[in-house]
């Protein structure tokens, strides 16, 4: 009997857009459950004794239960659609009671999830990766990551070159003018070290660059583009100020894909956006993965196949 994916997302959130429209497509049978749904618009039930155990959602009229899912595509994990009006202690009790409630599946749902909350979080961890990527043998750049100020000055006045500086959380979804870009740490931000005490900063030797690579990997599938950061002066310390400046699609070297399979095992990935720099004698120095990191800007300008290998591994535990 055919199995559900499950999509555990928002409701504006275009990727999760895409893939339905690809399930569906194939008549691969799909359920979306938009967080901003529960816990007013949306159920969860579970029902336990000695002698059996079931979980159902009902969402949007449709009744689900866990032993009919297949797959799981997840895009958060924290639930939103509380009542309007509610007094700041009643919000906090009924979030903690549907966080715990939505918790249970983190257990109960032994599936192919993409990616599971506990590994996102996990691989989340700027350290995490860095350590990771050195245990499988990835090249990466000197790396501090602390909220000490005066570690954060040894670094900068020990490094063979500039030095600059990232924050953990990065986004391209902001206010324009708002986002928080990679730069290099100058005089003027030397003066202003202290406060990382109360927002830890990551602190990295530049990396001269070639050019950059993204590589969007789905399951065993790698699907790898050129970024051509060092073409324009307004990219070349961050290419996310011309995001959607994508050259072509290329291959990784083999031991560059083996070592990026290796990472992903390592933290129990089945997706995950890699950003690499290409030195300009040829080496490929490892940022980081984004666990959930978009990659329809990637499709959209290069007409790789992502949502469709998404889709065909989502899809694969539901055909069984």
């Amino acid at each position: 009997m055919s199995k559900t994916c499950l999509l555990i997302t928002e409701r504006f959130e275009p990727t999760a857009d895409c893939i339905l429209a690809e399930l569906r497509r194939r008549n691969i049978p799909c359920l979306r459950w938009n967080l901003d749904q529960f816990p007013v618009a949306a159920t969860l039930t579970y029902r336990a004794s000695s002698e059996s155990f079931d979980a159902e959602m009902i969402i949007d009229g449709r009744r689900l239960s866990l032993q009919s899912v297949g797959s799981i595509w997840c895009r958060g994990f924290r639930p939103s659609g509380f009542a309007a009006g509610l007094k700041d202690e009643d919000l906090k009790f009924a979030n903690d009671e549907a966080q715990r409630s939505m918790d249970a599946l983190l257990t109960l749902a032994d599936v192919l999830w993409a990616n599971h909350p506990h590994c996102h979080v996990r691989a989340n961890a700027k350290a995490a990766q860095l350590y990771v990527a050195r245990q499988v043998g990835m090249d990466i750049p000197p790396t501090v990551i602390t909220n000490h100020p005066q570690e954060a000055r040894n670094f900068i006045a020990r490094a063979d070159g500039s030095v600059v500086y990232k924050a953990h959380s990065q986004t391209l979804n902001l206010e324009p003018g708002q986002a928080l870009y990679t730069g290099v740490v100058s005089e003027k931000s030397l003066q202003q070290l202290d406060l990382i005490q109360t927002s830890p900063g990551i602190f990295q030797s530049y990396v001269p660059k070639a050019y950059e690579v993204r590589a969007t990997v789905v399951g065993d599938r790698i699907f790898a583009v050129r970024i051509d950061s060092q073409s324009h002066p307004e990219s070349q310390i961050d290419w996310r100020r011309r995001p959607f400046d994508v050259d072509r699609p290329i291959e990784l070297p083999a031991d560059v894909e083996a070592r990026t399979h290796a990472l992903m095992r390592a933290f129990g990935l089945n997706y995950g956006a890699f950003d690499f720099i290409v030195t300009p004698d040829g080496r490929h120095v490892f940022l980081e993965v984004n666990p959930a990191g978009q990659y329809l800007w990637i499709e959209a300008a290069t007409k790789l196949p992502i949502t469709a290998a998404l889709v065909d591994m989502l899809g694969r535990p539901c055909d069984a």
